[in-house]
């Protein structure tokens, strides 16, 4: 028997949209969970003001933290683990100080304790387990509760047609130094006391690739190390993963030689994305100054609690100086969708992430610099960029002259922050199963700024950490996009002179920004 419950706010899943239902779960498949617990007090501040950045701020390091979590959620994590022995749950990992607590049981115990319905569904790419309705949680652990992730595994879809649209298409495409040579970017500082992770979920890569591209860019290899966060194995294949990661760590590889390298592997999902960025920022044993990621989803996928849990993880990431970048997606302003309004990626809408948006260049006669350059847009496919539905405006973007939202008319977090070259032409070149190809998307973009980041680590002796204050009180280190738009079917933004919904400050002056940030003193 099990006690009272109360329902979980903002917990609600619905079913998956387009998905067929192929019925319940196996009662007793072994399921593992995460609960996120927090204190029973609430913030005092609105994410991103300037209260909260002061206080995420102070000089923290990882035992410092620890020290302070140990005192103020100890009584909280010990309520989770005494519901699971009452419970007859398996109590995994613990950890007071990243305030999580892992445990596991079957499908008809998880029913039974967290009220949860299960459902098993098929999209046409994947099949996967779903959690559908609202979580009712017991009791006596509700107060500590933030989110309880792991029971849902539908994918983060990337859309398979769209970045197979230019394989034929594209041009030869330039070489990720090639592409950071157009932006100043210098390729000749010593990053081998940086180390940088990159966060992949549902594929791997192939060590010859890596070696071949790097071969041929004339680069000295990084360090690569594999972390695998949920059982997942590594290895080549012909998957939209493999190529998505093929393409985080070879630009990433090029630009940072003799760098360290973590590649933190997950499975494809909003719970094991939050769970393996959480796993990155409390890495003991790499320590990862900068984290890069390419995955997301419009905003509307994201249950209340869910931001919840992935917000207090970049909150601790900002704490503990380690700077995290999102891709903004590639979909123009609609995400994609069909319902008629425009969407944001989250996580890259959340007030403490790098937010990184995508350009069009055109290269000059001498295919070495760039004659013009306009915002990514290429039929369906172009960069994300618009107006949270979430999250207030952050401090950093206060004295903006932000665009009211096109779906309410109300004026919030603008996205992105910065961009850089996205399109399918020129394009990235990498190697994936041996062949040159050519990839576009805003997570080229991505691992390119985390680069830059990376470097004014080195050159600073020490992580800058978050490094949006430092990036918007130093416009004058952009080259703002003036020219294109990000709209589907009308719907969408203009880039603009300044900030813009489309590519954010704009695109680096690679050299300029690197002895800016490095000259930054700590936030």
């Amino acid at each position: 028997m099990t006690g009272p419950k109360i329902a979980l706010a903002g917990s609600y899943r619905a079913a998956p949209e387009g998905a067929t239902d192929l019925g319940d779960v196996d009662p007793q498949e072994r399921i593992t969970i995460v609960v996120h617990v927090k204190r029973r007090t609430p913030d005092q501040y609105q994410p991103g003001s300037a209260g909260d950045l002061a206080r995420l701020s102070r000089p923290m390091t990882w035992e410092t933290l620890a020290g302070e979590r140990r005192r103020t959620h100890t009584r909280a994590v010990k309520r989770i683990t005494d519901m699971a022995i009452d419970h007859g749950l398996t109590i995994g990992r613990v950890d007071v100080v990243d305030r999580t607590v892992t445990l596991q049981g079957t499908a008809r115990q998880m029913s039974e304790i967290f009220g949860v319905t299960l459902r098993t569904y098929d999209d046409g790419q994947h099949r996967f387990r779903a959690r559908v309705g609202q979580l009712l949680v017991p009791a006596e652990i509700a107060p500590f509760t933030r989110a309880v992730l792991g029971f849902d595994q539908r994918p983060l879809s990337v859309p398979v047609d769209r970045l197979q649209s230019f394989a034929g298409a594209a041009g030869p495409g330039l070489w990720p130094t090639d592409i950071a040579a157009l932006y100043g970017i210098p390729l000749d500082r010593d990053v081998s006391s940086v180390c940088v992770g990159i966060v992949a979920l549902g594929g791997g890569y192939l060590d010859s690739d890596l070696v071949q591209a790097l071969g041929a860019m004339k680069r000295d290899p990084p360090a690569i190390v594999d972390v695998p966060t949920d059982g997942n194995s590594f290895g080549g294949g012909t998957s939209m993963a493999d190529q998505e990661i093929a393409l985080d760590l070879q630009v990433l590889a090029s630009l940072l030689p003799k760098a360290r390298i973590a590649v933190y592997f997950a499975g494809n999902s909003i719970d094991s994305l939050t769970d393996t960025i959480r796993q990155a920022v409390f890495d003991k044993v790499n320590r990862p100054q900068v984290v890069s990621v390419s995955w997301g989803s419009a905003e509307k996928f994201w249950t209340p609690d869910e931001r919840d849990a992935m917000q207090a993880v970049l909150a601790d990431a900002k704490r503990l100086h380690v700077s995290v970048l999102f891709a903004a997606g590639d979909e123009l302003a609609t995400s994609g969708l069909s319902d008629g309004k425009v969407h944001v990626w989250f996580p890259a809408s959340s007030p403490y992430a790098l937010a990184c948006g995508g350009t069009q260049p055109t290269l000059a006669a001498d295919n070495a610099s760039i004659a013009t350059e306009t915002v990514w847009h290429q039929g369906l496919s172009g960069t994300g960029g618009g107006i949270s539905d979430v999250f207030p405006v952050p401090d950093y973007q206060t004295g903006l002259a932000l665009p009211a939202s096109l779906n309410d008319g109300a004026v919030r977090r603008g996205v992105p922050d910065v961009a850089c070259a996205a399109a399918a032409n020129p394009g990235y070149r990498i190697v994936v199963n041996g062949n040159e190809t050519v990839k576009d998307g805003t997570s080229a973009a991505t691992p390119l700024w985390a680069a830059l980041i990376a470097m004014a680590n080195a050159q600073r002796g020490a992580p800058l950490g978050f490094a949006n204050a430092a990036l918007y009180a130093n416009r004058a280190l952009f080259r703002p996009i003036v020219e294109g738009n990000n709209k589907f079917n009308g719907r969408g933004y203009d880039a603009g002179p300044n900030w813009n919904a489309c590519t954010g400050l704009g695109v680096p002056k690679g050299s300029d920004i690197i002895a800016a940030l490095a000259a930054t003193p700590v936030a």
